[in-house]
């Protein structure tokens, strides 16, 4: 099978999954339950998966995307998608709360963050700086919108919650704990959070805490880069797939672009190459999305789409051949979670 293929019949799989009565239940129900809307800021490395690592529901947590977890909200792109994002939950009465993340290895230093050259302390700053912006948007005492700090050790898939004031919880050292005392372990840790956003932070310690006890002594190969599809725009919560690709959200920040973390993308897929021959093998794809919706919506999807097709395929242009690179570019309707590939870019 190959690599398109493989991500086309998965896709096909995965929107099946979501479209269920069942799912859909699932999926309200755990609205009803834990209301607060989840933005989750992050890296675009392959080995970050919040819903596989925490055990949420699919499309319950949205998910934002770039090189380092390098975002700033005065990008006009980005700034308009949180906007939009916080106003809808308010006029759903719901919070928003943003999660600001950053990865790290405990074990190596060169299987921490490419992105910000494996500078564990650089990484946590910007993870912080981001959570000061949104404190300076929106303000620090805002009932309805609030950031925090959430670390990922990428070795054994753990969350770190974090505060600067009050420091750490790490969830590797909450095995024992009940889930109350839990509960009041993240109010202590932030106490400018409704009681209504630490309940529904609550279910991604509790999830994260059963992922790692699973996975203990997991194989080397899987902790370090082993990507082979770049992803580029937005609409890839269907994609779970563990340490296979790299998903880079169409933001630009301080100081370089988005064109840029495609070309940094191509550069971590051709140095996979180098180190494992089944991926020479296979070859890599650049899978394109824009999402959309609504069917109002569809047409701009698919400009958009094609224009991040473009951008994307002139940046991985001197790794092309290298990579044998493969290109899909499509449309995912987040009502179903359906990619449509698009018969012409």
């Amino acid at each position: 099978m190959s690599l398109l293929t493989e991500i086309l019949t998965l896709n096909e799989q995965r929107s099946s999954e979501f479209s269920t009565p069942a799912a859909h239940d699932a999926r309200a129900l755990y609205l009803s339950q834990h209301p607060t809307k989840m933005l989750v800021f992050k890296c675009m490395d392959g080995r970050i998966n919040l819903p596989l690592i925490t055990g949420v529901p699919m499309g319950r947590l949205h998910p934002f995307r770039n090189i380092g977890g390098k975002f700033t909200l005065g990008d006009p792109y980005l700034g308009r998608l949180v906007l939009d994002a916080k106003e809808d939950a308010i006029r759903m009465g719901r919070e928003t709360l943003a999660l600001c993340t950053y990865h790290y290895s405990k074990e190596s230093t060169h299987r921490g963050c490419a992105g910000r050259d494996y500078d564990n302390d650089t990484a946590r700053s910007g993870a912080f700086e981001l959570k000061k912006e949104f404190e300076e948007v929106f303000g620090a005492d805002n009932q309805t919108i609030a950031a925090i700090v959430v670390a990922i050790e990428t070795d054994n898939d753990e969350l770190i919650f974090c505060s600067e004031e009050n420091g750490e919880l790490h969830m590797s050292a909450c095995v024992e704990v009940s889930e109350e005392e839990l509960r009041e372990k993240l109010f202590a840790l932030y106490p400018n959070l409704t009681h209504q956003m630490v309940h529904d932070l609550l279910p991604l310690a509790l999830g994260n805490r059963t992922h790692i006890e699973k996975t203990k002594k997991r194989p080397v190969t899987e902790l370090v880069h082993n990507e082979n599809i770049i992803c580029v725009g937005r609409g890839f919560d269907w994609l779970h797939l563990p340490n296979r690709a790299l998903i880079i959200g169409p933001y630009g920040y301080t100081d370089t672009s988005w064109h840029k973390a495609v070309e940094v993308a191509g550069t971590i897929v051709s140095s996979n190459f180098k180190n494992n021959e089944k991926l020479q093998n296979t070859g890599a794809l650049l899978l394109v999305s824009a999402s959309y919706k609504d069917v109002r919506e569809r047409g701009l999807a698919v400009a958009k789409a094609k224009y991040f097709a473009q951008v994307a395929e002139t940046a991985l242009a001197p790794v092309a051949h290298e990579l044998k690179l493969e290109t899909l570019v499509g449309v995912t309707d987040m009502e179903t979670m359906k990619y449509h590939p698009l018969t012409e870019k």
